[in-house]
Parts: structure tokens; sequence; C-alpha cells
């Protein structure tokens, strides 16, 4: 089975996508992701040239074009939530909204069971602390020592605000190992009580979105 975590953004997006046994432990692990700074190109990252898009929703149909590529062989597809409370001007704030509107619309059309999780509760998942930067989701990544993404290709995180597609890429995979927990908790692999407390937090919270838990929440699928 194939699962992924998508971070999803109008200039650098990041996709991380696991291949899992039967047991649900990794098997391989993936990434993709776009840049505007050539340099930076490969296998795993598309360049982009903004003067090469008519529009900007040419872009963006060009980027969810290929991001529905990439997870086509995917079971089980999570991504981060809106953040409301995302600074910037209101035109970017509601670009991001159509570009992710129209990625998690295409992958419902093409039959994903998807999953969204909170800024803040895919920071917490990963760092033990909802409010984390860039710079502490990037040390979680370094000290990590299952397996993840090799992105010594990458530049190095820096700053608290992150360093694109590095942090981008770590977000994702932040987010593909909180669905991964979440499918090994729901087929009985492992059990909430081993899990350390702020992931069992993570889990038990009850939103307005899930207000008996995730774990009894259905994911959004056709």
């Amino acid at each position: 089975m194939k699962i992924a975590g998508l971070d999803l953004s109008i200039s650098s997006s990041g996709v991380v996508i696991e291949e899992l046994d039967d047991d649900l432990n990794i098997i391989n692990v993936e990434f993709h992701g776009f840049t505007g700074k050539k340099k930076l190109e490969s296998n795993e990252i598309l360049y982009y040239n903004n003067k090469n898009f008519t529009t900007d929703y040419a872009k963006y149909q060009w980027m969810c074009e290929q991001i529905v590529d990439w997870c086509k062989d995917c079971e089980y597809i999570a991504v981060e939530d809106y953040a409301y409370g995302k600074s910037g001007a209101m035109g970017l704030i509601f670009n991001l909204a159509e570009f992710e509107g129209n990625v998690k619309m295409s992958l419902f059309k093409a039959g994903k069971s998807l999953r969204w999780y909170s800024v803040n509760q895919i920071k917490k998942f990963f760092t033990a602390y909802g409010l984390s930067d860039k710079i502490s989701m990037y040390q979680a990544w370094e000290n990590m020592t299952d397996t993840k993404p090799d992105l010594s290709c990458l530049p190095e995180v820096d700053n608290g605000k992150g360093v694109s597609p590095t942090s981008d890429i770590v977000d994702a995979f932040a987010i593909c190992e909180y669905l991964r927990t979440e499918l090994l908790l729901r087929s009985g692999i492992i059990q909430l009580r081993e899990l350390p407390k702020h992931k069992i937090e993570c889990f038990n919270a009850c939103t307005k979105e899930h207000p008996q838990g995730l774990l009894v929440a259905p994911f959004i699928k056709q």
C-alpha cells in the first residue's frame, strides 16, 4: 500500500509518498516538490518559471496535475488543512484556498481516501509543540533514526520561516507520518497508550470537524 502527505502552497508544494508493507512499516519513501530556482532542479524537484504561464491559474493547474500524477498509486492521502490565521495579503490567501481546493477535489474525484490535519496538530505530532517553527520541524526530521526522505541534496533550513523546498518536504513527511500512525492505530497494530503523550493528545483532541476525536472520524472519500 502507498500513502501520501501533502504540504500545499502556490509556490512550493511538498509531497511525500510512503510505500508500506502489510504491517504498515515503511518499505520505501519518496519525495517530490517544486522550485523557482533552476539550481535546485532534480528528478524529484520540478523547476518552473512563472513567465512560462499565461495566468496564475495555468500554473496552479499544472502543479495540481503533477501532484495528482505523483499520488496516482496512493490509497490514503493526508493534507494540511487550511490555516485560517495565515498572515499575508488577502488575495494570496484566496489564491492558496483555490489552489488547495482544486487539488483536494481532484484527489477526491480520483477516488482517494482523504484526511485533513490542522497545522498546529501536525507540528505537535512531529515536535511535541504545536507552535513549532520551521527550524524545529527540520531538527525533528534530522533527529529521526527511522526511514525518512534523504534531503541531503536540498538546502538546510536555517531560519524559522523555512527554506523551500526543504521545509515543504519536511512538513509533508510529518503529515505522512501522522497518517501512517493513524492507520496503525485503526488497524490495531499499535495501541494509543503506546504513543508519547503529545501524540495521544493529537488523536484524542475533539474539534468542530471531529467532535468525537480523530480515530472515529471517517475518511473523506466517494
